[in-house]
């Protein structure tokens, strides 16, 4: 058998260029290890530092013994937790990695802090390494500076949180302005109203009753006929005074109630639009506190307004209800519902007519909410408000009231 031609002298030359292969790839490797942007250090398997770079040293703020027993899992002075609670070397992520208890560290945050006393939020990204029986012989770890980051993100949070609160001021002052206004058209509906019954409806009363004392027995048929005529039109003149002012401000509503005021208006709205209206109240309902009954009415009769205006529908259906805490108003009709994209619109605060935002406005105002359900079947508008804490709650019987 032939031996191999072993020359003594080309085997160590391979070894010299095998070796000096090696020291130049080790030297950029060392190059890269120390110039990169990334802060880079290992443990052995005790967690004793073995390695690291520059950039870890300038995070850390000091530059640990390489070997030293007693500098165990990180370069740090002190550790933090994000939250702020102390974390021991001992229980950071390098320790844990090191020890098995994690099988790696992906993207999480720790404070350092330096000797100075101050402090660098890092993430940390951390690898077990192993040796040929597959144990765990140490761990290397990355890790980057992101406190700029994080500065910056928490004045970004409080941007956003300054000008949430500029938002909800300038909403809360926009909407006591329109609680403002219309309190302000309350009062002056029940002014024009009560001018309307005392001054105008006086003088015309006042007209009638002269005009019939003129009245001659010896008038011709021609003289006769226009003043039937002129009479006929004061009568007529008279009814719309009356009932101009009753819309504007329904006498009932401050003398008896809700319930009385409501029953005489959809009375009336039914003759006048020919839409059956059910009308389900407790019969035995006392007076609501406060301007509830006021916001519980202007609601009712925008509501009527709207489904008179926009729904098709033939009939409604009205229902109020009492727990001990709350009155609740709904209003169903049967029409043709919302146009699509509207409804949604309203509720994002960026659309809807004039007389849902004053109806949402108004319940709103004495702290209730408002709720809107419509499709190609209908629309039910429900307002639910709160009873004042120690007022005296109504006193309910069974019992139902229809108006038509």
């Amino acid at each position: 058998m032939t031996k191999p031609d072993i020359h003594p002298g080309r085997t160590r030359q391979a070894t010299e260029d095998l070796n000096r292969a090696l020291s130049d790839r080790e030297e950029r490797y060392r190059a890269l290890f120390e110039m990169g942007p990334i802060a880079v250090y290992s443990c052995d398997s005790s967690g004793v530092i073995d390695n690291f770079n520059r950039r870890a040293a300038e995070l850390w703020g000091r530059t640990p013994a390489p070997g030293d027993t007693d500098e165990r899992f990180c370069g740090s002075y002190k550790l933090f937790r994000p939250d702020g609670s102390f974390m021991p070397h001992e229980q950071c992520p390098m320790a844990e990695v090191v020890g098995g208890t994690l099988t790696e560290a992906r993207d999480q945050e720790v404070l350092i802090e330096r000797p100075d006393g101050s402090r660098v939020t890092v993430v940390v990204n951390i690898r077990p390494l192993t040796n040929q029986r597959g144990e765990i012989a140490g761990a290397i770890n990355c890790f980057y500076d992101i406190t700029e980051r994080k500065r910056l993100e928490e004045e970004l949070r409080q941007s956003h949180s300054n000008l949430e609160c500029i938002v909800e001021r300038r909403t809360a002052a926009l909407r006591e302005l329109s609680s403002s206004l219309l309190r302000a058209q309350d009062d002056e509906r029940r002014r024009i109203s009560r001018d309307l019954h005392d001054s105008v409806g006086q003088y015309l009363a006042h007209a009638q009753m002269s005009l019939v004392a003129l009245k001659r027995p010896d008038a011709t048929e021609k003289e006769a006929r226009a003043f039937l005529e002129l009479t006929d039109d004061l009568d007529k003149c008279f009814s719309e005074i009356r009932t101009i002012s009753h819309l504007l401000h329904p006498p009932l509503l401050d003398e008896v109630g809700f319930a009385s005021a409501a029953r005489w208006y959809i009375d009336g709205f039914s003759k006048r639009s020919s839409i059956q209206v059910n009308l389900d109240i407790p019969e035995a309902l006392k007076r609501l506190p406060g301007g509830l009954e006021i916001v519980l009415f202007r609601i009712l009769q925008e509501s009527l307004t709207n489904i008179h205006r926009h729904s098709r529908s033939q009939s409604v259906d009205i229902q109020l209800e009492l727990t001990a805490d709350h009155v609740v108003l709904q209003m169903r009709d049967y029409g043709q519902g919302f146009p699509p994209g509207l409804l949604e619109q309203f509720r994002s605060g960026v659309g809807g007519g004039v007389g849902l935002r004053s109806m949402r406005e108004r319940i709103t105002e004495v702290g209730g909410r408002f709720e809107i359900e419509s499709d190609t079947n209908g629309t039910l508008i429900r307002v639910i408000a709160p009873l004042p804490d120690g007022a005296m709650k109504p006193r309910i019987l069974v019992g139902k009231a229809s108006g038509t």
